[in-house]
């Protein structure tokens, strides 16, 4: 499944620079850096990430992106089999494709709303007591759609926040309860083509 994502990516990406090459007036690259604040089983989590694309006609962007947990959440539980504690450390990472469909625009806000989709790999370490006993690597299909606003501060810089929420394609239903959750978005966001 990775090597099919991958290819999506190395796919996507291809396809943004042809149709960049066909008509370069209507087609500008952009790039942002965002922290999303969530939540993995009532722990509070900060994901950074990276995101780059192609906007069109300042109407719609598309793009890939990077996300990863700034550091692990550990969950303890009562194994009800063993009757023994034990330690759940969860670390978190997936890659996405998204879409932005620009709402509102002037010179200095813009107002519009993103559908992300991606695919990503969290580790489980559970421990008993002080042994680890199992390290699981389990794939993810993530699903995020958000609304967004971005303020132009100065000629190449501008700083946005947003809200939204995150759910898995997964089936099991303890993944789903683990990572299901609302995210709030602060960012930075730069215009290349103020430089350019």
């Amino acid at each position: 499944m990775l090597k099919k994502v991958a290819f999506s990516f190395i796919a996507g990406i291809s396809l943004l620079w042809n149709v960049q090459a066909q008509n370069e007036q209507n087609w500008k690259f952009f790039a942002n850096l965002d922290n999303r604040f969530s939540s993995i089983r009532n722990n509070s989590i900060l994901l950074v990430g990276v995101k780059t694309g192609m906007q069109y006609k300042k109407k719609y962007r598309i793009g890939l992106g990077f996300s990863w947990m700034t550091s692990p959440v550990t969950v303890n539980f009562l194994n009800k089999k063993t009757r023994q504690t034990e330690s759940n450390e969860i670390h978190f990472w997936y890659g996405s494709m998204f879409f932005d469909y620009v709402i509102f625009r002037n010179k200095r806000w813009e107002f519009f709303a993103t559908e992300q989709l991606g695919y990503g790999q969290p580790e489980f370490k559970v421990a008993v007591q002080t042994d680890v006993v199992s390290d699981l690597d389990i794939p993810l299909y993530i699903n995020e759609i958000s609304t967004q606003i971005n303020y132009k501060v100065t000629k190449g810089f501008g700083v946005g926040a947003g809200i939204g929420y995150r759910n898995l394609w997964n089936r099991k239903a303890l993944l789903r309860d683990t990572f299901d959750a609302p995210i709030y978005i602060l960012k930075v966001t730069l215009y290349p083509e103020d430089w350019f």
